[in-house]
């Protein structure tokens, strides 16, 4: 039902032997590279654990000293990891050596202390308080898988901090890429496709993937790294399809970096609703809270809350906004307006009908942008002539009629720099009319001192059959033939008066 983390199998290269020595040569290279520098522990929770060590705390009350760990992903794998060969050496079964929680009960409080209390030995190559945002993501997106593993175990008469642990443990190949391999992370983030995921992607670029880099850095001493990912995967097989269930769920709420995010929900949805009910996604967002309170409380910057976690209403407003993507003007527009005019988009796909989406671009949007008044002509074939359909606001440069078509103007004027046309008001010719004709917006300014003060834009509706002219009028300060910014912020606007219209 959900798809599989890359498994050994996948790296099995058909070029022979050459090529897996090569492969494992590439992640003998990496797994020590990670190892040395893990992903950055929080200080602050760190520190939480020392004192409590100090006072004696977890002397009296050791599950207060996992539910600590629980709450940091780094400092909890790196444990991990420095325990897994001790209890290897002390021939442990495979009970305590494969399962994190009965692994940290196993060593005790002094083995723990005695790893926290070197500084040495911790990891601090990398600064907690500087994450990059996908960075962030990545714990926020542990959180909630881990979590959702937490929950769906106790539905299924399971282990729940088994599966949570095993949620956190299933993330750390990722975790260390994305820390240890920043470049390479971001730009495969930024180069996915519904079809191909996260974790094929970077093995492709690796040669190896997450979950092998994950073996190797918890195993580095096994002679037959895929014998024991094996057992590993017998043995977790139902822990691992509930975190399959929580990956599938952080997908989906971030719609914007996982074009599989629709699909995802949909898999997610069927599953929660089936097993747990219509609260599913309340519990989980209610554990992840709890479980990422000191990244929340610590990274209030960074690490976005997930006290508004909704997936479906992320995936629902990320449809919704599907022509905002698609309006190649957009990033020319300043923050507050690709905002407003994003908004405005989902208007456009919402239920409801485009005339609340042209009130608002009319209304609010376009005064926001600066403009202060306007109107859309619209070609009347009957009179082969524009007509005045929509005023707004105050028009002081030019009078609200109707304009005749009997010739265009097309190289009237002359173009600038940012692609604009140029022109001057004349008797002979209407900018409005030139506009309809010319692929670039029409800029009209006026020598008269009394006008001077403002300026006419003009710019053609529709690609294939044009069907009017928006005309918007911009006071002086904003000097917009000599702005881009301003050039840019009007074409966002025709283009999403455009859309809002379904115009070809």
């Amino acid at each position: 039902m959900f798809p599989d983390r890359s498994e050994p199998s996948e790296i099995v290269m058909k070029q022979g032997k050459t090529t897996n020595e090569h492969s494992e040569r590439r992640l003998d290279k990496a797994s020590k590279h990670v190892t040395s520098l893990w992903f950055p522990v929080n200080p602050d929770t760190l520190a939480a654990i020392r004192e409590h060590f100090a006072t004696g705390t977890f002397t009296r009350d050791p599950e207060r000293l996992f539910d600590m760990l629980k709450t940091d992903f780094a400092l909890f794998t790196f444990l991990v990891k420095e325990l897994v060969p001790v209890a290897i050496e002390h021939k442990m079964s495979n009970e305590v050596v494969n399962n994190p929680m009965e692994l940290l009960r196993w060593a005790g409080i002094e083995k723990i202390k005695a790893i926290l209390s070197d500084d040495n030995l911790l990891p601090s190559n990398h600064l907690f308080q500087h994450l990059e945002p996908f960075q962030a993501e990545r714990l926020r997106e542990t959180a909630i898988i881990a979590s959702t593993a937490e929950v769906l175990s106790e539905k299924h008469n399971l282990d729940p901090e088994t599966g949570f642990c095993r949620g956190v443990v299933r993330e750390i190949g990722l975790n260390l890429i994305a820390w240890n391999y920043p470049t390479l992370y971001a730009r495969v983030l930024k180069t996915l496709t519904p079809s191909k995921s996260l974790d094929e992607e970077l093995t492709t670029e690796l040669g190896f993937s997450p979950s092998l880099l994950a073996m190797r850095v918890l195993r580095p001493r096994s002679s037959d790294i895929s014998s024991d990912m094996d057992t590993m995967k017998q043995t977790w097989a139902t822990y691992d399809r509930l975190c399959e269930v929580g990956e599938a769920l952080a997908r989906a709420e971030n719609p914007n970096t996982y074009p599989s995010a629709e699909n995802d929900w949909k898999l997610a949805s069927e599953y929660l609703e089936k097993t747990v009910g219509s609260q599913a996604v309340d519990l989980i967002k209610n554990r992840a809270m709890e479980h990422s309170r000191e990244y929340q409380r610590t990274l209030a910057n960074s690490f976005h809350s997930l006290a508004e976690f909704s997936p479906g209403k992320r995936v629902k407003h990320f449809k919704k906004q599907e022509h905002a993507r698609n309006n190649r003007y957009l990033s020319q527009c300043p923050p507050e307006i690709q905002k407003a005019l994003r908004n405005m988009y989902a208007e456009i796909n919402g239920e409801n009908s485009p005339r609340a989406a042209l009130e608002l671009l009319f209304q609010s949007i376009i005064p926001q942008a600066g403009f202060t008044g306007g109107c859309v002509f619209v070609v009347d074939p009957s009179s082969f002539a524009l007509t005045p359909r929509s005023k707004f606001g105050k028009i002081r440069l030019r009078a609200i009629e109707q304009v005749a078509l009997r010739h265009s103007l097309q190289n009237e004027g002359e173009e600038d720099r940012l692609g604009v046309l140029v022109s001057k008001p004349s008797v002979e010719s209407d900018s409005a009319a030139t506009a309809l004709s010319c692929a670039h917006p029409v800029i009209e300014r006026h020598e008269e001192i009394e006008e001077n003060s403002f300026t006419g834009m003009y710019g053609s509706l529709g690609d294939s059959r044009k069907i009017g002219v928006l005309y918007l009028e911009a006071p002086a300060g904003t000097t917009i033939d000599a702005d881009t910014k301003s050039v840019g912020t009007f074409k966002a606007v025709r283009q999403a008066l455009s859309d809002a219209l379904r115009l070809d």
